[in-house]
Formats: structure tokens, sequence, C-alpha cells
């Protein structure tokens, strides 16, 4: 099940982003997306919640003097474009904010996707690039890789990213509170799914797991 992801953060190639992990004693990407939630599902149950690429820069954000109050890190992730049938990608994101979408959902920019990055994000956009090499230039060109004014913010840039074949348990990061919450009686579940059971059992009202969300 693949979720489109829509983030502001910056863009990177992946050979830059892989050598800067490298750098630090992290398992390089080699291209592949890391995972955006474990421990869900049977068998993870003793995995950490987050891949190891993301959890470094968190960590390496909330160490900053300015980042250590702010939980914005906490939205801190990479995410690298999957397209079945599709050669691998050689660019990345590291976004610093994040919303999935299933198959329709409104949006709140300002709350959802604020354009002004936290703490330290800036200085970690340009730590990561300054691990560009020479030979590098065509990937530092592409799309995306540099604001399109000087108003903009090369680490708040607003991007849209599809990923094919990835495991998304329904009580993952992309569902809102709203999403697992009973409009009929406010009760509020574990996932989506269970939802679904109670609305039926509960208030005689029929969704069919097949069924597109209006709003998810």
């Amino acid at each position: 099940m693949g979720l489109t992801t829509i983030l502001r953060g910056f863009k990177v190639p992946v050979a830059i982003l892989d050598r800067f992990l490298e750098a630090n004693g992290v398992t390089p990407t080699f291209g592949y997306p890391p995972t955006y939630h474990r421990g869900s599902l049977p068998g993870e149950e003793n995995l950490p919640t987050l891949d190891p690429q993301p959890a470094f820069l968190r960590a390496r954000l909330a160490a900053t003097p300015a980042g250590a109050a702010d939980t914005a890190n906490q939205n801190t992730h990479i995410f690298i474009p999957n397209r079945q049938s599709m050669g691998m990608c050689t660019h990345a994101y590291v976004s610093y904010a994040y919303i999935m979408v299933f198959g329709q959902r409104e949006i709140d920019v300002v709350n959802e996707l604020p354009d002004k990055a936290p703490p330290g994000f800036a200085e970690l956009r340009s730590e990561i690039l300054g691990f560009a090499e020479e030979g590098e230039e065509a990937l530092l060109a592409v799309a995306g890789m540099q604001p399109a004014s000087e108003a903009q913010d090369p680490a708040s840039m607003l991007f849209i990213v599809l990923t094919d074949e990835r495991q998304y348990p329904w009580k993952g990061p992309f569902l809102r509170e709203s999403d697992r919450r009973c409009d009929q009686c406010a009760e509020e579940f574990e996932n989506w799914l269970s939802l679904q059971v109670h609305w039926e059992e509960a208030h005689g009202i029929v969704h069919k797991s097949t069924a597109l969300p209006d709003d998810l």
C-alpha cells in the first residue's frame, strides 16, 4: 500500500545523505525508503519505532541548544520516492513536518505544514550538503534543490512524495485523532479499522473496509 506524503523540509541527493550518515556512524539508506512506523505488526514488537536514519536526525536536532526544547524535531523524517516497476530515486527529502494521504484529505497548511523551519534545521541542511563531492554538480542542480527565489527558505520547501510498496499500519503515523474517534459517541479507538467495527456493532452504521474514506 502506497501513501502520498506532503512535507516541508529540504531535498538532498541520496549519495550525499548516505555519506553524511556513514560519517556519523549511521547505516546509510542505500536509496531505500526508511520505515515510517514499526512495532505494531506481528514480529515487530521489540523493534524501535524509527529506523536508525531518522532517529539519528531527531537526536541530532534535539542535541542543539535551541532544539532541545523544540518538539518539532519529532516530525523529522527521511522520505525517498518509490514507484513500482521504476528504478530507485536519486534524491531524498528530510522533513520537519509532514502529512500522509491515503485517499483524500483536507489540509490545514498553516498548522500542519508551517513554512518556518524549526531551530537547527537550516544548519542540518548545510551540514549534510557539505558532504557533496566534486562531480556531483548535476545532482545539486535538479528541481527542488535550490529555492525558486531569495524569499524562499531552502530548508522549508514544500514537496509531494509518493512511496509505493510500503506497509502502513492503520494506527500508523498518518492517522489523526479524528480518524480514530467515533462521531456518534466520541469513543476513541486504536486504529481506523477498529472504529469501523464499533460503528457497525454499537451504532448500526456499516462502513465497508474497502470503501475510500472521505477524509483520510
